[in-house]
């Protein structure tokens, strides 16, 4: 998957809740008045105290010694970069913010683009609703079922008009999300070129999209197939890594071999 389990961690608040971790929770809390939360966050009279305190949760793994696992306890000179989408901007710039007060360094962020639900940029992909996404569970068929039911089309209303206007690739979803699956930038130009000029149909932009979706989740099942829990296992350890590994080449090798119901190790394993 291209993530190694003796430098990668994944976790849930829910269940990796360390006393470091807590700890610079609450000093994150202190440095953040509730006008400061309210402002940043449009809290009201009706916000529960859970939206209220949950800030902290989100900024405080921005700092290294909520991971004494994998860093020890007193690295506070490493720092942060987060990857994230614009909606989660609040949150950290409220950390920069408080970072320096708690002895830390502000994290930086690098923000993404929204990636738009196959029905149109005015809706949100969602679990509960299929047809607003393609599902990496999905088969084929589903793909081009979905894409060419569903994916919003910039197209013309008929051919003729379609021939003469040209499609709009301002609101075409096949056209932004090839934008972010064709990896060759020249077949995406010629695309984009042939589609907004009216040569390209908007089934035949659906079908460049479907032709380029399927690979990539065929793929990815195939990967998937082979993950057993013993390897989901490794991810979530908070079993010790050696600090050494974490940074640089790693030996040859690859991670130990997870054995099932065994305690997850990293030691010895850059031998």
């Amino acid at each position: 998957c291209g993530f190694d389990p003796r430098r990668t961690f994944i976790f849930s608040d829910v269940n990796y809740m360390c006393t470091p971790f807590y700890v610079n929770m609450l000093k994150i809390a202190k440095t953040v008045t509730f006008n400061a939360a309210r402002g940043i966050f449009g809290f009201s009279g009706e916000s529960n105290i859970g939206q209220i305190g949950f800030p902290p949760t989100q900024a405080a793994p921005a700092f290294p010694d909520c991971f004494p696992h994998l860093f020890g306890t007193d690295k506070k000179s490493l720092r942060c970069l987060i990857p994230c989408a614009i909606d989660q901007d609040p949150y950290f710039r409220m950390t920069r913010d408080a970072a320096p007060r708690i002895g830390g360094y502000k994290p930086a962020l690098v923000e993404s683009r929204f990636f738009p639900a196959l029905k149109g940029e005015s809706g949100k992909m969602s679990a509960s609703d299929p047809t607003s996404a393609i599902y990496v569970t999905d088969t084929a068929k589903q793909i081009k079922d979905k894409v060419n039911k569903y994916a919003f089309s910039g197209g013309q209303l008929t051919v003729e008009d379609h021939r003469r206007l040209g499609g709009n690739l301002d609101v075409d979803i096949s056209w932004k999300w090839l934008n972010f699956f064709l990896e060759d930038d020249e077949a995406l130009a010629k695309i984009g070129e042939e589609y907004s000029s009216g040569r390209m149909l908007s089934g035949e932009i659906k079908a460049e999209l479907c032709a380029c979706l399927t690979p990539i989740v065929v793929e990815h099942q195939a990967a998937r197939a082979k993950v057993t829990e013993a390897h989901v296992d490794q991810f979530f350890s908070t079993a010790p890594r050696d600090f050494n590994s974490m940074f640089g080449d790693l030996p040859p090798g690859g991670p130990p071999q997870p054995v099932p119901g065994a305690a997850v190790s990293f030691q010895g394993s850059d031998t």
